[in-house]
């Protein structure tokens, strides 16, 4: 296969034999001889941060010199993100080889497997082939039917915040979803729970007691906030002032390079993760610490496509995101009106997000990614011109494309500030624009 075809290949399993569970999973793990069986897991899942909480934990064990992989979704521009070793895409060459090499077991099993369960099948042989001494595992929906939860003995258990998403598939309730997520807990394995919601740490504790398994919970108020930082291009974002500071217990001054004050929160997460892999054998320093938080990169999270005019792009797709998002803004830039371009999934609260960001904004491009799933542009301006605080004092601009969006926010005054909000498909596509 050529990568293309690859790529082809993956992305039309999505729409065969989807069914919940994890046999399918099993099934395949077990004609291509179980390359999970050897790895070494952190597994992650929570409805918020664990993917900003996998960047980190990866980039403190790849600087405590551990060969680290990675694996992660969904991707924002390239399928081979979701798969790093060592912060470095899986090579076209590889993934092509390994798309080949699974789809001949593929095709001896009666149904065949979803996109996501053959992606994290593929994932387990690549990490295998490049003998990862540990792999970041991150669920890619609830915890019980993920079919990463195949694994048999992680390391460590890391559930982040939890909020109501994909409520279709996990439930109506905190309880319904904190069941949903605390499937990945295994015996053996402590976990680290974000907490601050009382109904899912009944559940998370009580399955920790069912089995027996330490739980950690960070104390937030032990966060002592320094220096917020400023939004900053990637080159620039290793500049000391460029990059968030805080303390958290034991460790003073720590440098963040992620943009967002919630982000401390999540590092707060990673810390007590990192402490509990040093009681496992890990060798991870204080500086590895240090180092893997001050030199980490994760997309789509307050990140800094352009200067003048700033444009941020951030994939909040959920109520509880968002919020995160524009208490951010509001700290980066306090008693000021911002710009912001709009584009949301019909299924994804577009009603709550709006409603969130709407007060801060003085123009809003409104736009809709090019997937089915995303609420037309009409209706979204509609329904912001309906919500929006004080009407007449909000411009909005129909923007038929994400790229059309984009070379009109281009033209503003160098001064101006534009955030990108509303779905993960939007920055993708944003990023892709911008790139070209």
């Amino acid at each position: 296969m050529t990568y293309k075809e690859a790529l082809e290949y993956i992305h039309g399993l999505y729409w065969r034999g989807k069914k919940n569970g994890l046999e399918k999973t099993k099934e395949l793990l077990e004609l291509c001889g179980h390359p999970e069986n050897g790895l070494r897991f952190v597994h992650i899942a929570g409805t918020n941060g664990k993917g900003s909480c996998a960047a980190m934990l990866a980039s403190v064990c790849q600087s405590a010199g551990l060969k680290t992989g990675l694996y992660t979704s969904p991707y924002i521009v390239r399928y081979n993100e979701r798969i790093l070793v060592n912060g470095e895409e899986i090579p076209d060459g590889r993934l092509a080889a390994l798309t080949e090499y699974l789809a001949e077991f593929v095709e001896k099993m009666e149904v065949p497997p979803s996109e996501f369960e053959f992606g994290t099948v593929l994932a387990f042989l690549y990490f295998q082939e490049q003998q990862c001494d540990i792999v970041i595992l991150e669920t890619g929906l609830g915890g019980t039917f993920d079919s990463t939860n195949v694994i048999q003995n992680p390391l460590l258990c890391i559930i982040t915040t939890l909020g109501l998403d994909h409520t279709k598939q996990l439930g109506n309730t905190i309880t319904e979803i904190a069941q949903a997520k605390a499937g990945i807990i295994k015996r053996g394995a402590p976990v680290v729970f974000y907490g601050e919601t009382k109904e899912g740490e009944a559940v998370i504790r009580s399955r920790c007691e069912e089995l027996s398994v330490p739980l950690v919970l960070p104390d937030f108020k032990e966060i002592v906030p320094e220096r917020i930082g400023t939004p900053a291009m990637p080159g620039e974002q290793g500049k000391e002032e460029n990059c968030q500071q805080f303390s958290y217990k034991q460790w003073q001054h720590i440098t963040l390079a992620l943009c967002g004050l919630y982000q401390q929160k999540n590092a707060a997460l990673v810390l007590e993760a990192a402490e509990l892999l040093r009681t496992k054998g890990l060798g991870i320093s204080s500086e590895a610490m240090r180092k893997g938080l001050r030199t980490v990169h994760w997309q789509a999270r307050l990140e800094v496509l352009r200067n003048n005019p700033l444009l941020l792009v951030d994939g909040s797709h959920n109520p509880q995101g968002m919020r995160a998002t524009v208490e951010s803004l509001r700290q980066y830039f306090p008693e000021r009106k911002l710009q912001f371009i709009f584009g949301v999934m019909a299924d994804k609260e577009p009603e709550a997000l709006a409603e969130l960001f709407l007060p801060l904004a003085k123009k809003v491009y409104v736009t809709a990614p090019a997937v089915p799933r995303a609420m037309k542009a009409e209706e979204l301006l509609a329904l912001c011109e309906r919500l929006v605080p004080e009407p007449g004092r909000t411009e909005f601009v129909l923007c038929p494309t994400v790229e059309s969006a984009l070379a009109a926010s281009a033209e503003e005054a160098p001064d101006e500030v534009i955030a990108a909000v509303g779905s993960l498909y939007l920055a993708g596509e944003i990023k892709k624009a911008a790139t070209r």
